[in-house]
């Protein structure tokens, strides 16, 4: 009687999970609109540059990007770097992050805040910014709420003859898509 019953109620968590209307382990959807990302339509190729290792967040680490490759409209070279403070957290975490070429987008895994932010760095250098108005760039990340905004930062470099983007020192609270826009 008593595994009659278990697989009653098995059945009706398994018919309600995955009923179209359930929600239990979907992501809660945003009603703002992706951002104007910088992007490079003109390349043929997508790559994502990434890196993955253990964090200790009682000590200070590196993370670090350096990578290059050919693309349709000549070289793509990525360099990142995300610092993490002493105590910038508690415990250990396997931290992977990821840069994409296509549009900037650096993405960390996983979520998470931090006591002290992390300082991160990147260069995009040969991206086709022939459309981009240097003035009106802005990097900025997604919040919780749906809304994006700006991290502190040192400073922000667009150099569009040779298709540079840069971020220097962007304090990172948390983990989420970070990237510049227009």
């Amino acid at each position: 009687m008593k595994k009659l019953i278990y697989f009653s109620i098995l059945i009706v968590f398994f018919i309600a999970g995955c009923s179209e209307n359930s929600n239990i382990v979907a992501p809660v959807e945003s009603s703002s609109t992706e951002p104007n990302w910088i992007s490079a339509p003109s390349l043929s190729l997508q790559k994502d540059a990434t890196v993955s290792r253990w964090i200790n967040g009682w000590e200070e680490s590196l993370l670090e990007i350096n990578d290059g490759w050919a693309s349709g409209t000549g070289w793509i070279s990525i360099t990142s770097n995300a610092r993490f403070q002493r105590y910038s957290f508690s415990g250990s975490r396997y931290i992977t992050m990821s840069v994409n070429d296509q549009c900037g987008t650096s993405t960390f895994t996983p979520s998470g805040t931090f006591s002290k932010p992390v300082i991160y760095n990147l260069t995009i250098v040969g991206l086709d910014l022939s459309n981009v108005n240097p003035a009106t760039v802005k990097f900025v990340y997604m919040a919780p709420d749906g809304n994006y905004y700006v991290p502190k930062y040192e400073r922000l470099y667009v150099e569009k003859q040779s298709g540079k983007l840069q971020i220097v020192n962007a304090q990172l609270p948390h983990f989420s898509r970070y990237g510049f826009v227009n």
